[in-house]
């Protein structure tokens, strides 16, 4: 087996910055790039196996300490990278060859035991790629074909399309269907964002606001606040009109916490059935999610016969459909901790 994989390009050295993650604005990272081309000079037009390159990366799936930046080979992690960083990082590591000891929070190799320099990448940092002898026939192979320089237009065109790859805003989501699991995957999603540190509130419509269902238990450990704002489902209702009486001060209730911005997930619980039922205008709720919830708040909304309304306003739509049930099938009835 060759050593060296064919499509390989060994680059003296290569900055890898992220832009991606939510520890820091995608436009932090793509500035840096840019900062560092500009500090790299005529080193990023260096032949290979001499050249520096700098990429822009998603994320490295390293939290709360971006932006991130890696060098390669050496395999050092630097966090929190700002202007000034850059700088040290540049022209003391990549250029000077001595990484920055007080910024790095990763080594993938002990200290001064990193792969070697190409002779090029150090020294005079005014070289000039002209004035070195021609390039043998096998450094002219591994020649790059992206290494021209873009225009303003191309920059701007590939800036805007990383920035729309990393947009990030809140969603209105939709679990529907006939099918089981439109709850439990919404409580997957609160569980998912209550361990990433983020507010979440949960209104249950229908269901009765006084039962002790296995998510509310676990809710109230998690110090997630849980509201029912129902006396039942309405086939099992004594008086219907207590029932949608009970089920609009819902709706009333999760207007005000959405207006007051003070979580990032809400979630409705059951509330299709409100529209569904006609106590409240599908048109009504979209116009209303539309003009008033927070840029970056997601509301997740479940029941069945989501209306089509709702449907198309929605960012993520998914349709739970029913293949096999342990009760139909089998004659088995719901379950602790599996449905309820």
């Amino acid at each position: 087996m060759s050593a060296l994989a064919p499509t390989m390009r060994a680059y003296g050295r290569h900055l890898l910055i992220c832009t991606g993650g939510s520890c820091a604005a995608p436009e932090q990272g793509e500035a840096l790039a840019a900062r560092a081309l500009e500090l790299f000079g005529d080193r990023r037009k260096l032949r290979n196996p001499e050249r520096i390159k700098c990429s822009t990366v998603d994320c490295l799936g390293v939290c709360s300490g971006g932006p991130i930046a890696v060098v390669y080979p050496d395999g050092i992690w630097y966090h929190h990278v700002d202007e000034a960083l850059l700088g040290r990082i540049v022209c003391e590591h990549l250029i000077g060859g001595q990484p920055v000891a007080d910024a790095i929070f990763h080594r993938l190799y002990p200290a001064n035991q990193e792969p070697a320099y190409a002779p090029k990448v150090r020294g005079d940092i005014g070289t000039s790629p002209q004035a070195d002898a021609s390039p043998s026939a096998d450094s002219a192979e591994l020649e790059p074909s992206d290494t021209r320089l873009e225009s303003t237009a191309e920059k701007q065109a590939r800036r805007a399309a990383v920035r729309k790859r990393n947009e990030r805003k809140g969603l209105v989501i939709v679990n529907t269907g006939n099918g089981k699991g439109k709850t439990s995957a919404a409580l997957g999603v609160m569980t998912r964002a209550w361990g990433r540190g983020m507010k979440v509130r949960v209104i249950q419509f229908l269901k009765h606001e006084n039962a002790k269902f296995g998510e509310t238990r676990a809710a109230e450990k998690m110090g997630i606040a849980f509201s029912g704002t129902g006396d039942g489902f309405t086939w099992t209702s004594k008086n219907l009109d207590e029932t949608q009486a009970k089920a609009l001060h819902g709706w009333e209730l999760a207007k005000q916490i959405i207006i007051a911005n003070e979580h990032d997930v809400v979630m409705l619980d059951e509330f299709t059935y409100i529209m569904a039922f006609g106590w409240i205008g599908a048109r009504e709720v979209v116009d209303w999610l539309s003009a008033n919830k927070p840029a970056m708040m997601h509301v997740i909304i479940t029941g069945r016969d989501a209306p089509p309304e709702l449907v198309d306003f929605a960012d993520l739509v998914t349709e739970m459909r029913e293949i096999k049930h342990p009760f139909k099938d089998q004659g088995i009835r719901a379950q602790p901790g599996i449905e309820f």
